[in-house]
């Protein structure tokens, strides 16, 4: 293989370079014309270093007779052409990168190995080159970029300009739009097979006709009774589909409609949503979740009855249902979010209520008049065609986009830099308006509660109008939020990752403030599913999605990789596949709630048959009656998890005295069934069965600490300077070292302030501390304290910063927890049992009570003052 090219020194300007690369030797010549005919002379050779003159006539054979000849495809080497034609030599054209012909290389610029830097183009080595002296980052972080803009100035300034939301195309990573199915014919709503009472209120929702995904689930046989899954894009319509379904059921008497979200925040707004809709039609909406019983003035008027023809709740709030028996005539199920399969704990949760449900399917279809329909709703399934042979459903899939969306990278050269980022692109989207006359608001995500909380603080000091929303929030002041939201009264709203699955804000823009969820990376499903939230059909023209990177980035040690090697994975990445797959306690926990499930439901079917005489029948119903199952019928329910030998996980729960077996027969015990309802792990269930001669605080701070107190920062980083040690934020880690060194702080201020921690927690080790706070926030609490004001408390008396999502959050547990006491101490503890009873309803509720009490170190309750009634 030769290549010819033409030297652009300007002393020898008609000198020729010619390599052969397969012999690695060069030759050299100048051309001069001679009778009117170009030709070689002075000609030379250069071989390992060596160069010694050659005669031109073997120059021009090496030329005549080679079988690849390429002329480089630059300006001076091209006027090569009439001398290369006069001698009838064959050749094409290559082009060479300028910057390795400099360092004595030849690379050839191909389309893959191309990249613009100025006005020319040089090959991906000295791209990588040229970025990496202005930009100290991961090389493969660089290439990456390389590859995707093709030009390096364009890499380089993505991390130098000052000014990014001024240079979107620079920004700008791609943009995602619709897809095939996007050209089918969508059914108008006068043509589907609903009630009509069913079109007229879609009908005065503004919609005529289907989108594309839900035109497809019809196609797949939503409204014949088909089980579904759908996987498409967020905000694509995939709620009105469990809608469709679900109200013809109802109508048609096939059951009631249940609605299942994963958390709390989202069974709030679409209870609040269907209410408003669908009690037009006469039908009743109830809520059923099994947190938020929280009370943060008197009780919220919300219908939590379970007979109600549409019932919303969590997957714990339904399951509770199905583990106690007492969930009845269903006839459609509809479950969102279906690839939380994929989480840790919530995923074997949700497996194990999806298999006791489609055990009812087949067990009461033959009974009951209904026939039960499972629709499996998500926006993020790596492996819809696996999945649905799993849960034995059809599948639709929808690629498209129902409004387009735009996806930004901007590198943030630190957190204040991200700060001042957010403010900027949110006010520049509520400056915009859409075709549709609505003002573009944004939703921020970032990696905690108590960071929400601060950003949003941040902006509302920088005239941004903004409000935090997260899962440790009072119902009231959420449903303020999203209120304010719909109505345009605030300009953003920043909520954690954590709550991506739990937010239906019609939310123009999402800005990422971190690729980070608690102590880990965003994984590709939680982070399509955020970006996914910007972009509504009838309110947006297009949807945008800024990812904030910092280079280097880690939020802890722990962390292998940083914010820059994350961000460019996560944009190139695919949905995860959902697997499941039970650890040894989560198998104990749902075949024990599925005994349980099938033993007050086997006792439900002989009520219904009437087999019975009228006193077993009043046994059976006063739970007085025991029933036994055969094992086998467990293999009945269809667990995708199960990865544990059923006589093993069986035998274990027998030692637990959870259940009674003999021979191939299971009975459940009220032990065994105050676990099961309770959502506990059996290992749990046993630390509190063991320690109920414990005060019952105590029991409380064992099994559910409060640890989420923090040093603030305007203490922290003063100590931390005097001492020349970095302390930790949280306070419990950080206390021991400032004991040792409180002689080093000779700042009175900042003394004061900390001395109190030393002479109050004199003698305390860590876990005294915890106990200590644990039941100073009880006490507060029952005490007619919001979980606002119990961290304001806490701040003025100990100089300790809290979040109270953090305190919400403890307080629901704690609920949780004293409902298990007081089940599992009915059987062993009768004294214990009615203490958490009277205790939990102080807990949930202390505005009902006219007196105070304060929580002894002992755990009593004692009267501390008396009002009178008003």
């Amino acid at each position: 293989m030769i290549i010819i090219r033409k030297l652009k020194k300007k002393k020898q300007k008609q000198e020729l370079e010619i390599i052969d690369l397969i012999n690695n030797i060069k030759y050299y010549g100048t051309l001069r014309g001679t009778n009117a005919k170009l030709s070689l002379y002075k000609c030379k050779e250069e071989k390992d270093g060596n160069i010694k003159p050659i005669q031109p006539s073997k120059v021009m054979n090496i030329l005549k007779t080679s079988k690849k000849v390429y002329l480089n495809n630059d300006e001076e080497s091209l006027k090569l052409e009439d001398f290369l034609k006069q001698y009838n030599i064959k050749y094409n054209y290559i082009e060479l990168c300028p910057f390795c012909l400099i360092k004595g290389r030849y690379n050839e610029l191909t389309k893959n190995n191309r990249y613009k830097f100025y006005n020319q183009y040089i090959c991906f080595d000295c791209a990588m080159e040229e970025v990496k002296h202005e930009v100290n980052i991961n090389e493969e972080f660089i290439e990456k970029l390389l590859r995707r803009f093709k030009d390096v100035n364009k890499v380089i300034d993505l991390f130098v300009m000052k000014n990014p939301l001024d240079n979107p195309e620079l920004t700008k990573y791609d943009i995602l739009t619709g897809s095939e199915e996007d050209k089918i014919k969508n059914y108008t709503i006068d043509q589907l097979n609903i009630p009509y009472e069913l079109k007229k209120i879609i009908k005065n929702r503004g919609i005529k006709e289907l989108l594309p995904v839900q035109t497809l689930a019809v196609k797949g046989g939503l409204l014949d009774g088909k089980d579904l899954i759908i996987t498409s894009a967020t905000s694509s319509g995939k709620t009105l589909i469990g809608e469709l379904a679900g109200i013809k059921n109802l109508k048609e008497g096939r059951g009631k409609l249940l609605f299942l979200v994963p958390l709390v925040a989202l069974a709030n707004q679409k209870y609040i949503e269907f209410k408003e809709r669908y009690e037009k039609m006469g039908l009743t909406v109830s809520l059923r979740v099994g947190m938020g019983r929280l009370s943060e003035d008197k009780s919220e008027l919300i219908n939590t009855d379970i007979n109600a023809d549409i019932v919303v709740g969590t997957y714990e709030g339904i399951d509770f249902l199905v583990r106690s028996g007492k969930l009845r005539d269903v006839g459609t199920v509809v479950i969102d979010e279906i690839h939380s399969l994929n989480m840790e704990e919530r995923g074997a949760r949700l497996d194990g209520l999806i298999g006791r449900l489609r055990y009812l399917k087949n067990i009461l279809k033959s009974d009951i008049k209904n026939n039960i329909q499972m629709i499996y709703l998500s926006a993020t399934v790596g492996n819809p065609e696996e999945l649905a042979k799993n849960l034995n459903a059809n599948v639709v899939i929808y690629n498209g986009r129902p409004v387009p969306l735009e996806r930004h990278i901007i590198f943030a050269k630190n957190e204040y830099n991200k700060l001042n980022l957010i403010k900027e692109i949110v006010k520049k989207e509520f400056n915009t308006k859409s075709k549709y006359g609505f003002r573009g608001q944004s939703l921020v995500f970032t990696y905690s509660r108590k960071r929400a909380e601060y950003i949003s603080n941040f902006l509302n000091t920088k005239g941004i109008k903004s409000d935090y929303y997260h899962g440790g929030m009072e119902y009231k002041r959420r449903r303020m939020v999203e209120d304010n939201f719909l109505n345009q009264k605030i300009m953003c709203v920043v909520t954690t990752a954590a709550l991506a699955a739990g937010v239906d804000f019609p939310a123009s823009t999402v800005i990422l403030e971190s690729l980070a969820m608690g102590g880990d990376w965003l994984n590709p499903s939680e982070f399509q599913q955020m970006c996914g939230r910007a972009g509504r059909k009838g309110m947006h023209d297009m949807g945008k999605a800024y990812m904030l990177v910092e280079i280097g980035k880690k939020y802890h040690a722990k962390m292998g990789n940083t914010e820059d090697e994350v961000a460019f994975k996560l944009l190139s990445s695919e949905p995860e596949d959902v697997m499941v797959e039970y650890n040894e306690d989560e198998e104990m926990e749902q075949i024990l709630a599925s005994v349980s499930s099938i033993e007050r439901y086997s006792k439900y079917l002989k009520l219904v048959n009437k087999n019975y005489n009228h006193n077993t029948n009043n046994n059976i119903k006063n739970n007085n009656y025991n029933i036994s199952i055969n094992k086998n019928e467990l293999n009945k329910i269809p667990l995708i998890g199960k990865n544990h030998d059923l006589d093993y996980i069986v035998g274990k729960l027998n030692d637990y005295r959870m259940i009674k077996l003999y021979n191939n027969k299971i009975n459940i015990t009220r032990y065994g069934y105050a676990t099961a309802i309770s959502f506990l792990y059996p290992k749990d269930a046993e630390l509190i069965r063991t320690n109920l001669n414990k005060q019952l605080v105590d029991l409380i701070a064992l099994i559910n600490p409060f640890e989420n107190l923090y040093v603030p920062n305007s203490i922290k980083n003063k100590i931390s300077k005097i001492i020349h040690t970095n302390i930790p934020t949280r306070f419990i880690d950080a206390f021991e070292i400032v004991k040792e060194n409180i002689s080093k702080i000779t700042d009175k201020d900042l003394r004061d302030r900390v001395l109190p921690w030393v002479i109050e927690f004199e003698g305390m080790i860590e876990e005294d501390i915890i106990k200590y706070f644990s039941k100073y926030v009880l006490n507060l609490r029952i005490n007619r304290k919001t979980p606002s004001q119990i961290s304001k408390i806490i701040y003025e008396n100990f100089n300790l910063q809290t979040y109270s999502g953090d305190i919400y959050s403890y307080l629901e547990n704690t609920i949780k927890i004293l409902d298990a006491i007081e089940r599992i101490g009915g059987i062993y503890n009768k004294n214990m049992s009615n203490e958490a009873r009277d205790f939990k309803e102080k807990i949930s509720n202390p505005y009902r009570y006219n007196k105070k009490y304060h929580v002894k170190s002992k755990g009593k309750k004692v009267k501390r003052e008396k009002k009178k009634n008003r």
